[in-house]
């Protein structure tokens, strides 16, 4: 099992990743109908991440080996 800290490395590194990606689709301000279903996946996949990464920064910042409430498996479905 890994710790926070390398948890906290891949998921930051995957966001970097992704939100790259977005810019390379976002680069010719023109947005086709081929690249509309991967927006939508990279928007969404980009949510989770971000949720999870500031779960992460908070249980390392608390001193936590383990995330007390792991995220949902779908952001949207958080209340709130």
């Amino acid at each position: 099992m890994s710790t926070l800290k390398t948890q906290l490395v891949e998921v930051s590194a995957t966001i970097e990743r992704l939100e790259q990606e977005q810019q390379q689709i976002y680069a010719d301000s023109q947005v086709d109908d081929r690249e509309h279903p991967r927006l939508a996946e990279i928007t969404h996949e980009l949510a989770h991440l971000w949720d999870l990464k500031r779960r992460l920064e908070a249980a390392i910042g608390a001193g936590l080996t383990q995330l007390p409430v792991p995220p949902p498996e779908h952001p949207e479905d958080e209340v709130g």
